[in-house]
């Protein structure tokens, strides 16, 4: 799949809110690292299902934090937040 064009906003801010949004990914990581040897040493697999059912909340609650990121880099770029953009925010569920 091709990556989206480069916008001439960022779609996260430098500063506080990429360092988070990068805190965020990091913990997953670290979440899907856990899994994996949760696997490899023959956990419980109710276990491994509670962490897989963690990794999704927080995955979902990167997804807000990013949209969140967008709508105020729009509003600052004063760019129209218009039926388009949002058209295409539902496309992605």
């Amino acid at each position: 799949m091709a990556r989206p064009e480069k916008k001439s906003i960022a779609s996260v801010k430098p500063g506080a809110p990429r360092d988070a949004v990068l805190a965020r990914i990091a913990r997953i990581e670290g979440q899907l690292r856990g899994i994996r040897r949760m696997v490899e040493g023959n956990d419980e697999c109710l276990n491994i299902i509670a962490q897989i059912s963690a990794i999704r909340e927080a995955v979902a609650m990167l997804g807000v934090e990013l949209l969140k990121d967008d709508f105020i880099c729009k509003w600052e770029g004063k760019k129209k937040i218009d039926e388009a953009y949002l058209k295409s925010l539902f496309k992605m569920q």
